[in-house]
């Protein structure tokens, strides 16, 4: 139930906004793995004792570890598949500078959607070569 109400606002905000940045994907595959092994050792323990009610009788250490697995998934899911040509604004700030080495400029347009804040193209690349 908490892992539930800990994660559902999580994948509403990372849908309204289609992006996942600043979500720790580390952590997510962190969790998806400690998921799994939970519910491998459910059935390890099972297996050896030739007693497949251990499976299901501990349904707190299953739908925790489950749950976690499915919100995993859908964080994965999510960074992976959906939104992973968000990008933060340094990532394309970078790319377009690497992109201008011929010598050509931005429109205004372009600079504002490149970088929201008023540095000039010649401050970010000073601040690049720091």
């Amino acid at each position: 139930m908490i892992t539930t109400i800990k994660y559902c606002p999580q994948v509403y905000m990372n849908y309204k906004r289609q992006s996942t940045i600043g979500w720790s994907m580390g952590n997510v595959i962190l969790d998806f793995t400690g998921g799994t092994l939970s519910i491998l050792q459910l059935f390890i323990d099972s297996s050896s004792t030739h007693n497949w009610g251990g499976v299901i009788g501990n349904p707190v250490k299953f739908g925790l570890g489950f749950v976690s697995m499915l919100f995993d998934i859908i964080f994965m899911v999510q960074h992976f598949v959906l939104y992973k040509w968000k990008q933060p604004v340094d990532y394309h700030f970078s790319r377009v500078n690497r992109d201008l080495n011929d010598g050509t400029s931005l429109n205004a347009e372009q600079e504002q959607l490149v970088r929201p804040d008023s540095e000039t193209h010649e401050e970010s690349i000073f601040r690049e070569t720091m």
